[in-house]
């Protein structure tokens, strides 16, 4: 047994899993935007307008968030440099339209953001916040997805302890995490190898499992700290509600626009291949003794927010609406899991799992 594995059997704290899922925000509910078959990033130019897209990235947009906003500075960059053009639109104050509109300031643009929901009204800020890749699509597009997973990882990574909510985490799991092993296979040396230990090191375990070190970062922070950073460099976020890609035309001005639309997408620019994921957490007080990510068969990430308690998967349901009974649920298949409530069988939607789901690249079949 290596020196890792005997520090790793040692028990760490067991998480207090008291919950009322009546209380204020205990129960949250989320819509990822995934896209069938692979995300869209690229360019059309429509009634001499540039437009570049950045959506359909499912239940990944937190994760690749920086790499992709590199690509779309990289392809306005290409642009402007042609056009001349100074004046950029972002539609979405997700994730994705900040980090992009950040790159984007970067290059000396005139930004604006449009968005119908605030940053903390989008389905980013209610994000687990492990960085892994779960639930996108990007068949044919590995090279790419390398890329972005590169560029993001060492964004996240360069930002820790400078009050952008990141950190660096180990996270449990009872058998290989498809999410994280993504990335080994992908971006070999990016993350450490995984470690393999003979037991779990949890109140309540006996079976071996694993240890993977990743990142985490916490949406609320995160998220705060991007609208702070580009209010003070002077780029607005207009409260603006489009009804079609014509009304996106007829209403702006700038002729370059960067659509982060997400779910929005699907009816704005018609996007037939977007499906709505329904996804639900239950909020826990936060236990800052907890300092690890756990997974199985769903997931528990300790924030300095909240105990955050996930793992559902409802495919083509499309509204925001928590359900009691399902956070409920969550919390006790983890506490059965401690040994603190009596193992129950789950429901269908409480197997947060790409295999289930078929979102797993097919062209990397060896990895379901």
């Amino acid at each position: 047994m290596s020196s890792d594995q005997m520090t790793a059997v040692a028990d760490l704290p067991t998480p207090d899993l008291t919950f009322d899922p009546d209380a204020p925000g205990a129960c949250v509910a989320g819509v990822r935007p995934y896209r069938d078959g692979s995300y869209r990033l690229g360019t059309e130019t429509v009634s001499g307008r540039f437009i570049v897209h950045n959506y359909g990235h499912g239940g990944a947009g937190l994760t690749l968030s920086w790499g992709c906003a590199a690509k779309v500075r990289n392809l306005v960059q290409e642009r402007v440099a042609a056009s001349h053009d100074t004046k950029v639109a972002v539609l979405g104050a997700g994730v994705m339209g900040l980090t992009a509109a950040t790159m984007l300031r970067d290059l000396g643009l005139t930004v604006t953001i449009y968005s119908d929901l605030m940053p903390v009204e989008t389905t980013s800020f209610k994000a687990g916040g492990q960085w892994a890749v779960s639930i996108v699509a990007f068949a044919g597009k590995e090279r790419e997805l390398k890329d972005i997973l590169k560029i993001s990882y060492t964004t996240f990574k360069n930002s820790i302890g400078k009050g952008f909510g990141v950190s660096e985490v180990p996270n449990y799991t009872a058998k290989p995490s498809e999410n994280l092993e993504l990335v080994l296979a992908l971006v070999p040396g990016l993350l450490p190898p995984r470690v393999s230990l003979p037991r779990m090191p949890f109140e309540g375990h006996t079976k071996p499992g694993f240890k993977y070190q990743t990142l985490l970062v916490e949406p609320p922070i995160f998220l705060d700290r991007l609208e702070k950073d580009l209010e003070a460099r002077g780029v607005r976020i207009v409260h603006r509600k489009f009804i079609s890609k014509a009304d996106v035309f007829a209403r702006l001005t700038e002729k370059i626009i960067v659509n982060c639309t997400g779910m929005g997408a699907k009816k704005l620019w018609n996007d037939t291949k977007m499906i709505p994921i329904k996804g639900q957490l239950a909020m826990l007080p936060p236990q800052p003794a907890l300092r690890y990510l756990y997974g199985q068969d769903g997931y528990m990430f300790p924030r300095s927010d909240h105990v955050v308690i996930g793992g559902t998967f409802e495919r083509f349901v499309n509204n925001e609406i928590p359900d009691k009974a399902v956070c409920q649920g969550l919390v006790d298949h983890i506490a059965s899991l401690f040994g603190r409530a009596v193992p129950r069988p789950l429901p269908d939607i409480h197997i947060h799992h790409p295999r289930n789901a078929q979102m797993v690249n097919p062209a990397m079949p060896h990895l379901v």
